[in-house]
């Protein structure tokens, strides 16, 4: 018998399920054959050759014919199969799914809250997790910051015995292996791929779109989110409405390229203007809301954005998915550090040059580690360094370019982990669905088709995307070298969030022992060194991971 959380979450085990039900809520039920329920699952959005899934015994039919690999769409799964429990996440990650093992019994949920609310998981912080948090400012792979409770992977069904034991794992789906170099692609093969990948992207858009009613879709003025508006504006019979952020005149912003774009494809259009003031006030929420903590400056605006659309919209289209797809600039340092080294004699042939430069080219903390990083820290990461974690990836075979190597890290990790992550749970309160076309399937699949010189062309990112859409955007928009939207966070806390950022990391986040006080009063003074010491975002990370602690760890210890 199996235990089902209501819509918090799922969360199974083989005894206790009323109890379970009072801590979870009233919304909870059983997954039981005697009772008929052998399937529960979560979806948004899937697709099957053409026919839209909406009812779960289409899931079952799917799930225990080892059909899921067909699906586009995001979901997740779990079921009753052959003696077994089974759980499933789709292709790319854009849904979650935890579970733990303890003594007698299989949870599984969601969220990492509902979990923890079965009071069945000893509350441990795991201090490898905490490393690669401040490495990435997300949390890769299957771990998470509580021992003993792991993430299921994107196109993985694990498969619990019912009679305990460790799981069997199962691919249904896998990202596609790198084409062989060959000869350079005539015209004629070029225009061929430019013309399937505007078609996937086209389905795509269409696979996500209201059946009726307005939709809507975040536009920064990049060429991501503005491809996606513009092909909504085109595919859907209904209002568009775009919506930008803006955090004041005195900071740089993307309003006349958001604006120029609105305007272009006849979109209605709202600017969100956020002060530091109005993010402080909304940041706990924001950060208690996540299964695991992200460091992204722009996890709060992203909440607030949500919580404007919601008057107008039920679905929330975004351009995520474009850098780590199609060779974005944000590989730029990964690239440089192959092509002419760390520019220190001998360490290009260390163990682990490559793996360390991955961790380096985030500019997050990693760095910072034998200054930064308390004793139990570091021997926490001595003994799980963050380099193994990365090692077996790189030496995977199917990828033999580095920017091939660097998609396919880049869209399982950040992808799944972070990007995904982060707009699935920021939306829940406001019942705003989040929609990203550029991470569907099929356009993963078509983006791993192109070769490397198509995504990176001389000094031109995404050279084959821009192509793609050049029809349908302004030349100005396809022209223009990214950019990104910039939180101000250096200029919000050398003065208006100075004060806060003191309180929380000298007093709050020293009582868990994870850093050298030194270090957090260096930070807080803007007086660490090195080239590029980026006091604002490293403060940011470490006020997101003060307020995850406090929120979602700290009631329950």
């Amino acid at each position: 018998m199996v235990a089902v959380a209501g819509p918090s979450g799922t969360v199974g085990h083989p005894a206790g399920a009323e109890a379970l039900r009072r801590a979870l809520g009233s919304g909870a039920q059983l997954l039981d054959p005697v009772r008929g329920t052998t399937l529960v699952a979560e979806w948004d959005a899937c697709w099957l050759k053409g026919t839209r899934l909406e009812r779960p015994e289409q899931w079952r039919s799917l799930a225990t014919s080892g059909r899921l690999g067909e699906v586009d769409g995001a979901f997740a799964l779990a079921w009753l199969q052959d003696d077994e429990v089974r759980l499933a996440r789709d292709p790319i990650g854009e849904r979650t799914l935890y579970y733990a093992q303890v003594p007698g019994a299989l949870l599984f949920a969601s969220t990492l809250h509902a979990l923890l609310a079965s009071g069945r998981v000893p509350v441990r912080l795991n201090l490898a997790g905490v490393g690669a948090y401040l490495s990435y400012a997300y949390v890769p792979g299957e771990e998470t910051l509580v021992e003993g409770i792991r993430e299921v992977l994107p196109g993985e069904v694990l498969c619990f015995p019912l009679t305990g034991g460790a799981p069997r794992r199962e691919r249904y789906w896998s990202l596609p292996a790198e084409l062989e170099a060959g000869a350079p692609l005539s015209a004629e093969q070029e225009e061929a791929l430019r013309l399937r990948l505007r078609s996937e992207l086209e389905g795509a858009v269409t696979r996500r779109l209201p059946e009726s009613g307005p939709v809507g879709a975040s536009l920064s003025g990049g060429l991501d989110s503005s491809l996606v508006v513009a092909l909504a504006k085109r595919l859907h019979r209904e209002e568009v409405f775009t919506y930008s952020v803006s955090f004041g005149e005195e900071y740089r912003n993307e309003l006349p390229w958001s604006s120029l774009v609105a305007q272009h494809c006849g979109t209605t259009h709202r600017i969100v203007e956020l002060s530091p003031a109005v993010i402080l006030r909304h940041l706990d929420e924001t950060i208690a809301l996540h299964s695991d903590p992200i460091g992204d400056p722009l996890t709060v605006p992203n909440a607030l954005l949500f919580r404007e659309a919601t008057a107008e919209v039920g679905v929330l289209l975004n351009g995520e998915g474009g850098d780590p797809c199609f060779g974005g600039p944000k590989n730029l340092p990964m690239l440089l550090s192959e092509l002419y080294g760390e520019g220190v004699p001998g360490a290009d042939d260390a163990p682990n040059a490559r793996e360390r430069s991955y961790l380096r080219a985030h500019q997050k903390c990693f760095d910072d580690f034998e200054e930064a990083l308390s004793p139990r820290m570091r021997e926490a990461l001595a003994s799980h360094p963050l380099e193994a974690f990365l090692a077996p990836r790189f030496a995977d075979p199917r990828w033999s370019t580095f920017v091939g190597k660097l998609m396919a890290l880049n869209l399982s990790l950040k992808g799944a982990h972070h990007i995904l992550h982060k707009v699935e749970e920021v939306s829940f309160p406001f019942g705003v669905a989040p929609r990203a076309p550029l991470f569907d399937r099929r356009v993963v699949e078509v983006a791993f088709a192109i070769p490397p010189r198509l995504k990176l062309k001389g000094s031109v990112e995404k050279y084959l995307l821009k192509q793609a859409v050049a029809d349908i955007l302004p030349r100005e928009i396809i022209e223009r070298p990214k950019s990104g939207m910039l939180v101000p966070v250096e200029g919000w806390f050398q003065k208006p969030l100075l004060p806060e950022a003191k309180a929380r990391l000298l007093d709050g986040l020293s009582r868990w022992d994870l850093f050298d006080r030194g270090w957090l009063e260096r930070l807080l003074s803007g007086k660490l060194g090195g080239l590029r010491p980026r006091h604002g975002a490293k403060i940011w990370l470490l006020v997101t991971l003060e307020a995850w602690l406090r929120t979602v760890l700290g009631p329950l210890k």
